[in-house]
């Protein structure tokens, strides 16, 4: 089952993540300062959020679930997006020096934003779809191009997804019975796997931050389950680090196996 929001991840945890002596030869170290400082404020804006959340009863979330279905889509996840703007606002200075696609990024968002102040909440909000690029309308895009303005509307979106997925859960507890690839909150995909002692395997969302039981041999995206047609890749300097690959569909994803830790 998912992590409850009790279980989530505080702030003694991203600083201790972040001085641990073992992550100090890393050769991408130099976005530690920035990383850290997003994790930080991202959380610390969760802690004071509240949002205005429809809460589904039992019976609609036990037949969503029983048939495969998420809570929500990514665009009926309501949004801070005053918390959001702050965030933006803050870690402009945080990143790491000489990454220009990232500090055009952030200045194509902000000069929307000031420039059409009334419009915010659509700005915001339409990083929260699935079309390509449908922020066209307010945002300048042509040099930064789409991936860093994705970053950053996302990250400053993150804290209200990631709150509202744990005020459901708190609700309605996740059970043994969801067995997708896919989130149980958004449908999401997930951004990592995880496998812990005897071999339990956890997917944590790309989009909304939750986190839940997978089978050991599972692909995420088609659901193969044959082991003839799955595998993984690791270099041997970090073994723990793996690229899980399913030879039926082409897709990948990284897998940490925290077994040994």
């Amino acid at each position: 089952m998912g992590k409850s929001a009790g279980e989530r991840v505080n702030a003694k945890q991203i600083e201790a993540a972040f001085n641990s002596p073992r992550k100090q030869d890393a050769p991408y170290r130099v976005w530690y300062p920035f990383l850290k400082a997003l994790f930080l404020t991202q959380y610390a804006g969760k802690e004071q959020m509240q949002l205005p959340l429809a809460m589904p009863d039992r019976l609609v979330v036990q037949t969503r679930w029983g048939s495969g279905f998420p809570l929500l889509r990514r665009w009926e996840f309501p949004v801070d997006i005053d918390l959001a703007g702050s965030i933006l606002g803050r870690l402009l200075d945080h990143l790491p020096a000489g990454n220009e696609p990232l500090r055009a990024g952030h200045a194509a968002l902000a000069a929307a934003l000031a420039g059409y102040p009334q419009e915010r909440r659509e700005i915001w909000g339409s990083f929260l779809q699935h079309e390509l690029e449908p922020w066209e309308t307010w945002v300048d895009s042509r040099e930064c191009g789409t991936a860093p303005l994705v970053f950053w509307g996302r990250a400053c979106l993150r804290p209200s997804l990631e709150w509202s997925a744990e005020r459901l859960l708190v609700k309605h507890p996740l059970t043994d019975s969801w067995q997708q690839g896919y989130c149980p909150i958004c449908g999401s995909l997930p951004a990592l796997l995880y496998l812990h002692q005897e071999g339990q395997r956890q997917g944590f969302c790309s989009w909304c931050g939750t986190e839940w039981e997978m089978a050991r041999l599972q692909c995420p995206y088609c659901d193969n389950r044959d082991h003839e047609s799955l595998g993984y890749l690791f270099a041997e300097t970090e073994p723990e680090y793996r690229i899980q690959y399913c030879r039926l569909c082409k897709m990948y994803f990284k897998q940490i196996d925290r077994r040994g830790r």
